[in-house]
C-alpha cells in the first residue's frame, strides 16, 4: 500500500473508531454559537436542518489562505477545478455539479457573471483579506434565491467598521516572485461605523500549461481589490447599510491546441459589486423591513498576440423587499419580493446580447414547536421572461436529541437554472433545468462538545441538463444528471493547545443520458487540518489533502496528496510574522488535464493591528 492510500485509509479508520464513543456523549449547549444569514432568516447553525458548512476568517488567517477557492477546498461536497497558474480560471462544483449550477452570493449581492456562458464565477480573483465567514449550502436552493442555486450557494460575509479606531495589515512575499499586500482601516460610534480595506497581489506565476509537457512561458497575475462597507443606525429601529467592492485584475494564460501549450493570452477583468440596504423594525421588534437595491458589473477583455479575442459586458441590478414577522420565539415568517434585471453584451467572441428579466416572489416558514426541534418550508415563484416561470418547493427539519449530543437532520429541496444570455444566443427555445434532491444527516458530540462528527448522505437528480451539442454546434436540453454520496466532517478539540478537523466525501456523479462519469470529480476525496498552539505566542498547522482518482474526458488523472505546513509567530501584542510551505512533498499532478500546478513553494510575511 503507498503512503498516500495508507494516509487515506488510516484517515476513514480514525473517523470510525471515534464515532464508536457514543457513550461519553455530552451536551453542546456551551458551544459558541455561530448564526447563519445565507437561510434569509438569521439562525443559529444548530438550528438550521439543511446542509451547511461555515468558514471563520480566524479559520482562514491560521491557514494563511490568500484566495476563496483555497477557503473552499476543505469543505466536505465541494471540488476546486483550477486551470494553471495565479489567476487563472477557478470553478467550484458542488456535490458534483457544474460551477454554473451555483450561486454566489457577497454580502446579499448575487455576483455570478452575466456575461459567462453559464452564469459562472471566477473564484481566482477574490481575496480573502476582508472576508468575516463563508457559508455553503449544500443541495438546491431556489427557494431561497432562485434562477442558479441548484448545486447550493456559496455566501460571502465580509468585516464590518467598529467603535472606535483601528488599522490592520500584512505584506507577505515568497515563490515565483510573488508579493501580497492589504491594509484596513475601521472605527466609527454607535451611530456611524465603517471600513475600509486596499489589497493586492503581483506574482510572476508558473507555466498554466503543464511543464512536464515541455511548456516553459511562466503566466503571471496582478490584482488589485478596493472593498467598503458601512452602516448609519440613529435608532433602534431603523438602520442603513452600504456596500461597495472593485476588483481589477490581470492574468496571463496559455493557448489551447489539442490541449493547453504556452501562448501569449492575457485576460483583463474589471468587477464591481454595490449594495444599499435599508432596515426598519417595528412593532416591538416582531416585523423587520428590509429594502435593498443591489448591482454588479463584470467588464472582461482576453487579447490573443495583443488582438482581443473575447470582449464582453455582464451586469445585474436588483431590487428586493423582504419582511419578517416574529410573533413569538417559536415562529418566523418570512414574504418577499424580487426584480432582477441581467444583461450581457459581446462584442467579440460568441455570446449573446441579451436581457433577462425575472419577477420573484417567496415565502418562508420556521417553528420552533418544542425545544431542540426546528422546522421550516419555504415556496418561491420566478418568472423570466426569456423562457417562461419555475415554481420550487423546499422543506427541512434538524431535531436535537436531549442530553445525548445527538442532532438529526433532513431537507428536500428543488432548484432550477434559466438558460443564459450566452446560451440563449445559440438557442431561444431553450428552457429550464430542474432539480430535485434531499439529503440525511447526523451529528454526534462527545467530551462535552470537544469532539464532534457529522455524516450526511445526499440524492440529487437534474432533469433538461443544457448541454452543448458539437454536431449541430448549439445548446440543447436533451440530458440527465444524478448525483449521490456521502459527506463526513470532523471536528476535535484535544486540549487547549492541539486540535484536528478533517472531511471526507464519497461521491458517484453521472450523466445518465450517456452514462459517463462526471469530469474532474473524485470518488474519494479526504482534508485533514492539524493546529498545535504550544504557547501563548506559537501557533502551527499541517493541512494535508488527498484527492482520488478522476476523470477527465478519455484520461484518468492520478490522485495525489498535498501538504501545507504553517507557522505565525505574536512578536508583540500588535505585530506577527508568519510562513508557510504549499506542496511541501512536492507533488508532481494534475487537477485539470494538460493544466501545470504548484511544484513545492515558500512563503513568509508579517501582519500589523493596532
Amino acid at each position: 500500500m503507498s503512503p498516500k492510500s495508507l494516509f487515506f485509509t488510516a484517515g476513514l479508520s480514525s473517523l470510525a473508531i471515534l464515532a464508536s464513543l457514543q457513550a461519553n456523549a455530552q451536551s453542546t449547549d456551551d458551544l459558541e454559537v455561530i448564526e447563519v444569514t445565507s437561510t434569509r432568516i438569521a439562525t443559529p447553525i444548530d438550528q438550521i436542518g439543511r446542509s451547511i458548512s461555515v468558514v471563520t476568517a480566524d479559520e482562514i488567517e491560521i491557514r494563511q489562505q490568500r484566495f476563496l477557492y483555497e477557503v473552499l477546498q476543505n469543505i466536505p461536497g465541494l471540488q476546486v477545478t483550477r486551470s494553471g497558474s495565479f489567476g487563472a480560471l477557478a470553478t467550484v462544483s458542488v456535490r458534483g455539479l457544474d460551477s454554473d449550477q451555483t450561486l454566489i452570493v457577497q454580502d446579499g449581492i448575487v455576483v455570478n457573471d452575466p456575461s459567462s456562458f453559464g452564469n459562472g464565477f471566477n473564484f481566482a480573483n477574490f481575496d480573502t483579506s476582508d472576508i468575516e465567514r463563508v457559508e455553503v449550502l449544500r443541495g438546491a436552493q431556489s427557494t431561497l434565491y432562485g434562477s442558479d442555486a441548484i448545486g447550493g450557494v456559496i455566501n460571502i460575509v465580509t468585516n464590518t467598521g467598529a467603535e472606535g479606531f483601528g488599522f490592520s495589515g500584512f505584506a507577505e512575499a515568497g515563490s515565483f516572485g510573488s508579493f501580497r499586500g492589504s491594509g484596513t482601516v475601521r472605527g466609527g460610534t454607535e451611530v456611524l461605523s465603517g471600513r475600509l480595506t486596499v489589497s493586492g497581489t503581483s506574482v510572476d506565476g508558473f507555466s498554466s500549461a503543464d511543464e512536464a509537457n515541455g511548456n516553459t512561458e511562466d503566466d503571471g497575475f496582478e490584482n488589485l481589490t478596493i472593498a467598503a462597507k458601512g452602516r448609519f443606525q440613529p435608532s433602534d429601529t431603523f438602520r442603513m447599510e452600504a456596500v461597495a467592492r472593485y476588483q481589477n485584475s490581470e492574468n496571463e494564460f496559455d493557448s489551447f491546441s489539442g490541449g493547453p501549450v504556452d501562448g501569449d493570452e492575457v485576460g483583463e477583468a474589471e468587477e464591481l459589486t454595490l449594495g444599499a440596504f435599508a432596515y426598519v423594525t417595528l412593532l416591538d421588534g416582531k416585523l423587520e423591513n428590509r429594502a435593498s437595491i443591489t448591482y454588479y458589473e463584470n467588464k472582461r477583455l482576453n487579447l490573443t498576440n495583443d488582438v482581443p479575442s473575447f470582449d464582453a459586458v455582464g451586469d445585474r441590478i436588483s431590487y428586493e423587499y423582504q419582511a419578517t414577522v416574529r410573533p413569538n420565539d417559536h415562529l418566523a415568517l418570512v414574504a418577499g419580493f424580487e426584480f432582477d434585471e441581467q444583461t450581457s453584451e459581446v462584442t467579440v467572441g460568441f455570446g449573446g446580447n441579451q436581457q433577462i428579466d425575472t419577477t420573484s416572489v417567496y415565502g418562508l416558514v420556521q417553528v420552533m414547536p418544542t425545544d431542540g426541534l426546528t422546522l421550516d418550508a419555504g415556496i418561491r415563484h420566478d418568472d423570466v421572461n426569456t423562457f417562461g416561470a419555475e415554481t420550487t418547493f423546499s422543506v427541512s427539519g434538524v431535531y436535537r436529541l436531549p442530553n445525548t449530543g445527538t442532532s438529526i437532520k433532513a431537507s428536500y429541496a428543488e432548484g432550477f437554472r434559466a438558460p443564459t444570455a450566452g446560451e440563449l444566443g445559440f438557442n431561444p427555445d431553450l428552457f429550464a433545468e430542474f432539480s430535485k434532491g434531499w439529503d440525511i444527516g447526523v451529528s454526534q458530540s462527545f467530551f462535552d462538545g470537544d469532539l464532534e462528527i457529522q455524516a450526511t448522505y445526499f440524492d440529487q437528480s437534474i432533469d433538461d441538463l443544457i448541454a452543448f451539442d458539437l454536431a449541430i454546434f448549439s445548446f440543447l436540453n436533451v440530458q440527465e444528471f444524478d448525483t449521490s454520496g456521502l459527506e463526513l466532517g470532523l471536528q476535535w478539540a484535544m486540549s487547549d493547545q492541539l486540535s484536528f478537523s478533517g472531511t471526507y466525501t464519497h461521491l458517484d456523479a453521472f450523466n445518465v443520458s450517456t452514462t459517463l462519469a462526471a469530469g474532474n470529480q473524485p470518488d474519494n476525496r479526504f482534508s485533514g487540518e492539524v493546529t498545535y498552539l504550544p504557547n501563548d505566542r506559537l501557533t502551527l498547522s499541517i493541512g494535508v489533502l488527498f484527492n482520488g482518482d478522476e476523470i477527465d474526458g478519455a484520461t484518468v488523472l492520478q490522485d495525489f496528496t498535498l501538504v501545507n505546513v504553517r507557522a505565525s509567530y505574536q512578536l508583540t501584542d500588535a505585530i506577527e510574522i508568519y510562513g508557510r510551505v504549499e506542496n511541501a512533498l512536492d507533488e508532481n499532478y494534475q487537477d485539470n488535464l494538460g493544466f501545470g500546478t504548484a511544484p513545492l513553494s515558500a512563503f513568509g510575511g508579517i501582519r500589523a493591528s493596532f
